[in-house]
Order: C-alpha cells, then structure tokens, then sequence
C-alpha cells in the first residue's frame, strides 16, 4: 500500500536575508549541520521528520553566516516524494550592494537518513572571485580513497587510491589532481566530487577548465570547498554523506562500479543529469566539452549494485529525470550531431528513440525498486509521446508492423531517418516493461506491431558476407553498417526473455537472430 504522497513545488521568494562570515575576500560561507537520532528538522521547513527507526541521520546544512559579504536568499522550492524531501535554494552574494554572483543549493534529505547536496556558483561581473565553502562536516581520522589514472582518461585501466588513517588537516588533497573523493571513519562517511568549472558553450555544452579545478580539503573545522570563478564560466559540486558505510570496498562489483561510474573527472553528475565526453560527431566539438546524456546508464546500473552510495545516486538521478522531462515526454540531445544533420536535418535538441528510451527505463526500473509514484507517472508520459511518435514516423511493412525511425526533430516534423536494430527492439522491450507494470492495452500492440516488424524483416537483417547482423535499415530495402559488438545481441536476448514470459513460448525471428549473433561472437573469438 502506497502511503499518501505530498508533491506539491512550492517556490517562495523570501524576504529574509541571512547575514553570513566571509573570512576573506573571497571570503568563506560557513554552514550548520548535524548529525542527529531520532527528530529532524530542517531550516525553514514546516514538516518535520520523526523516525522512530534508530537510525542516525545527516541534517541538511543551512548557509548562515558571513563577513564583508551578504547572501541574499531570492527563492526556496520545497518537494516531498515518498523515499526523500528536496529543498533548494538561491542566494544573491552582493558585495557593497553590488550582486556578484548567484549561489545555488540543492539538496535530497533521503528517509534512510542520509544527505544529497549540490552547490553551484555563477560569478557576475568583471572582478571575478572564488568562494570558499566550509561543510560543518567533521572527520577527525578517516580513510580516504580516489580514482586515479596512470594512463590516461581510460576507465579500464583507472585505479583506486587507498590512503589509511588520514586526520584533519592533512594536506594530501593539495598534492591530487582534482578528483572524486571517498571518506570512510568510525562516525561519518562521505562521497565528495572536485569542484568543476566549465566555460558556458552553445547548444548547453560545457567546456571544463580543468586546470582551474579544485580537489576538496579536510580541515579540523569541516570540508572545505572552494567554488573559483571565471569569464563566462561556472563551477559546482556535489557530495553524498552517510552515518552508514557508503561503499563495501571489499565488494569486486561494488569496486568496478565505482570505476566505471566515475561521477566526477570522466563522466559528471551537473545536478540535472549525467554529463558525458563531447563526441566527434557533435557540434560545436570541443576537446574538453561535455554535454548532457538521458540515457541515465549509471542511475540505471546502480539500481542493481548493492551499497548506499549507489542506491543514494540512482534515486536522485532518477528523481531528476521526473524533472527534466519536457512537456512532450521526452528529454532531447541538446547539441547538434553533424552525422544526422547533414543526412536528415536533424538538428540540435533531436529526439534520440534510443538514448529516451533508457532513461525512461530507468525511471520504470525506479517504481519499482523505489515505489516512488512519480517514477511510473512520467515512464507513462514517456510512453504514451513514443507511441504516437512509432506509429506516425516508422517504414510499414508487409503485415503493418513498424520500422521506427531513430530519431525526431521537431523544426522538421515528417523526416524519415535510418533505424538501427537495437532501438527498435529496446524500445519494444520497454514497451513490454510498461505493460507488464500498467496492463495499458495501447503499449502491447505498438510493442507487437515492432515485432510484427522485426519478424518481417528478420532474413534482411543478416549480413550473409559477414555473418553478423546489419546496424541499420536505411530505406527502399537498403541495409547496411556494421552492427556493434555485443549491445544488439544483449536487447535480442532480453526480448526474448520478455516474449517467452508473455506468451510462453520463444518468438523464432528473434532466436534466429540471437543464434546468428552468437555465431558470429564466437568465430571472432568474443564470449558474451
């Protein structure tokens, strides 16, 4: 039973303005917090928490005092889901009565005690000035661990640091390059990305400032974290702290997750999403460019890593995509893929069948490891745009079933695009999950009319010169590229899983492909 859920977005302007320290210019914000049994109760909030449970808790910091400096807050949003409660805010840093600068903070106050937060700053004006952050986090003996790469930016050969009993105010950090800290003490644990700086790009693409980058610092009075500024730039940072072991590093699954999850140097969590390497193919390209990816892969992969960390994350990024959904349904690829536009006219902001179709499996995935309502509610806005999208922009074939494109764009609404085998049948699994967890009647037959479309086509899938499947379908009987190794093989064979659950029995033009793709696997030497 499904307790009553209070989700109502309340932005306040206050009128209350919080007098804080700076101890220099820039000066330092100092926060509050605590660690608490029992009652908690967070600044500003009417509801207040009682938990009966026994477990500690992590309050959420409020930002109060400063010097020479005012922080000014200009908007609180309050949100309660039934798993954690958000608060953010916006503060205006003025000095002399001059705004230079906005500070944001974001924060999940998660119901098995632990705490989200999320700080980014955006300097304003021409005399451009770091801030300095002290988290009330104290951790006077600690271990610490980071990832570090000895070869390059390549996650397969990333290592994990280990430095054992560490105290406040060791200058270890000072001597890192900047990267994703974990803490690990008697009394408190923590995860703590490196403060970020990016130079603000078209189409939402972020360029880091690596050089500008700064690792956190362990001091006797708390974490500090030191927000720089520059032209045209901004820089934030995030962290999840816990009464609780966060990570069990003795855990070969738990490790190689954090690995290749790396949240802070190779992949970015921006508080609205996961940030991924600029590909070549995007424009404008940039070297040290990052942009936002739906696809949510690592909220996704955690849900099945056992440990709070990556329980604490997967909510929140899932959380987050219930927010960044646009009205339609779906989330978009914000910059402009070369490939595509000078193929279709697809320009940036495009609809990518596959990469939506993850995240709203995440967010189905998430109902039900969660039972957070909210998930299911926006996987079914998701559903309902991708059905109207598959029966309005797909090739028809011979018994009506639906070849879907890959990708829409609604500057140029009626383009046909290729469509690469493994969309089609992720998105008829999906499909299949929604029904499997609604009994909607609409999504099982588009999801049988991709099949009907998949058996259709079954024998024009095969590269007989190869022996492998063919990517894509391309139009007028054309199919053509190489598919990839083993991500087709993975979607084929969950499909298979998920007809044979429905109906009893294996649907042929599907083992047929997986036979052949294993076929091929196996001649090159691949196990999968």
């Amino acid at each position: 039973m499904i307790n009553k859920r209070i989700y109502g977005p309340m932005v306040l302007f206050s009128l209350i303005i919080a007098l804080i320290f700076f101890f220099l210019f820039p000066g330092s914000i100092n926060s509050n917090a605590a660690v608490n049994t029992g009652i908690t109760r967070y600044a500003d909030k009417k509801q207040i928490v009682s938990d009966d449970s026994g477990f500690d808790r992590v309050d959420r910091f409020p930002l109060i005092e400063t010097t020479g400096m005012e922080l000014k807050l200009i908007e609180k949003y309050e949100r309660y889901n039934e798993k954690a409660d958000e608060i953010k805010e916006t503060y205006a840093i003025k000095l002399k009565d001059r705004v230079i600068g906005y500070l944001f903070y974001d924060s999940y106050i998660l119901n098995n005690g632990d705490l989200y937060y999320y700080l980014r700053y955006e300097p304003e004006g021409f005399n451009l000035s770091s801030v300095n952050i002290i988290l009330p986090f104290i951790f006077d003996e600690f271990d610490l661990r980071t990832i570090e790469y000895p070869e390059g930016l390549d996650q397969t050969k990333s290592v994990i640091r280990v430095y054992e009993g560490l105290k406040s105010d060791d200058d270890l950090l000072s001597t890192l390059e900047p990267g994703s800290v974990y803490i690990d003490s008697d009394f408190l644990n923590g995860f703590f990305s490196y403060s970020s700086i990016y130079e603000i790009g078209t189409n939402k693409i972020r360029k880091e400032l690596y050089d500008k980058a700064k690792n956190i610092q362990i001091t006797g009075d708390g974490v500090k974290v030191t927000l720089p500024a520059a032209e045209n730039a901004f820089s934030e940072q995030w962290g999840i702290i816990s009464k609780e072991k966060l990570v069990d590093w003795n855990d070969e699954t738990a490790v190689e997750a954090i690995k290749i999850g790396d949240l802070s140097r190779v992949r970015k969590w921006g508080g609205d999403g996961q940030y991924y390497f600029l590909p070549n193919g995007y424009a404008p390209y940039s070297p040290n460019g990052f942009y936002r990816n739906s696809a949510n892969h690592i909220g996704n992969k955690y849900l099945g890593v056992e440990g709070r960390f990556f329980e604490d994350y997967a909510y929140i990024t899932i959380d987050t995509l219930t927010k960044t959904q646009n009205s339609e349904g779906y989330w978009g690829t914000d910059p402009m893929a070369v490939g595509l536009f000078n193929n279709y006219k697809v320009g940036a902001g495009f609809f990518d069948t596959r990469w939506d179709t993850e995240a709203a499996l995440s967010l189905l995935r998430g109902y039900r490891k969660f039972n957070e309502p909210l998930f299911l509610k926006a996987a079914n806005k998701y559903a309902e745009y991708y059905c109207d999208f598959a029966v309005s922009n797909a090739y028809l074939t011979k018994n009506q079933g639906l070849l879907v494109y890959d990708y829409g764009f609604n500057a140029t609404p009626g383009i046909k695009t290729h469509v690469s085998l493994n969309h089609l049948v992720n998105e008829m699994n999906f499909l299949l999950e929604m029904y499997n967890s609604t009994a909607k009647s609409k999504y099982l037959q588009v999801a049988n009319r991709i099949l009907t479309g998949i058996k259709d086509t079954a024998e024009e899938w095969v590269n007989h010169e190869t022996g492998d499947l063919f990517y894509g379908y391309y139009g007028d009987g054309k199919y053509d590229v190489e598919d990839y190794p083993t991500l087709t093989l993975d979607d084929l064979r969950y499909a298979q899983v998920l007809l044979t659950t429905l109906y009893s029995n294996e649907e042929p033009s599907i083992k047929m492909l997986i036979k052949i793709k294993e076929e091929y696997l196996a001649g090159k030497g691949i196990v999968h």
